[in-house]
């Protein structure tokens, strides 16, 4: 089975974080903890197989083919060159969808 190396850009990372204090802060620190190990277990996952994840509703907006891994309540936004896969954005599914002015294009140049 091919294995592909998984890097995080700043804003992915970033994403991560403020979803991590958003639930924290809701009161619920036990649930962060756990919602984060799923998440890293989830970005691993993409370490075996991330082409068995379906297109990202953004992918018709730019060049290179965005897909989306569904955890949860969140959509990990991701491309595949070669052997690695960058995770570009970690979002909540109720956001509205990425356009080439937003950050998705910000964190692709990173």
């Amino acid at each position: 089975m091919k294995s592909y190396k998984v890097e995080s850009t700043k804003r992915a990372l970033a994403d991560a974080d403020e979803a991590f204090m958003w639930i924290f802060n809701e009161g619920v620190p036990e649930a962060a903890l756990h919602w984060y190990d799923g998440l890293i277990e989830a970005l691993r996952s993409l370490e075996r197989s991330p082409l068995r994840c379906g297109s990202a509703r953004e992918n018709s907006f730019f060049e290179d083919d965005i897909r989306q891994l569904i955890y949860g309540r969140y959509r990990i936004l991701f491309t595949v060159k070669g052997n690695t896969v960058y995770v570009l954005r970690v979002r909540h599914a109720a956001r509205r969808t990425l356009n080439p002015d937003d950050e998705l294009a910000e964190a692709r140049r990173e």
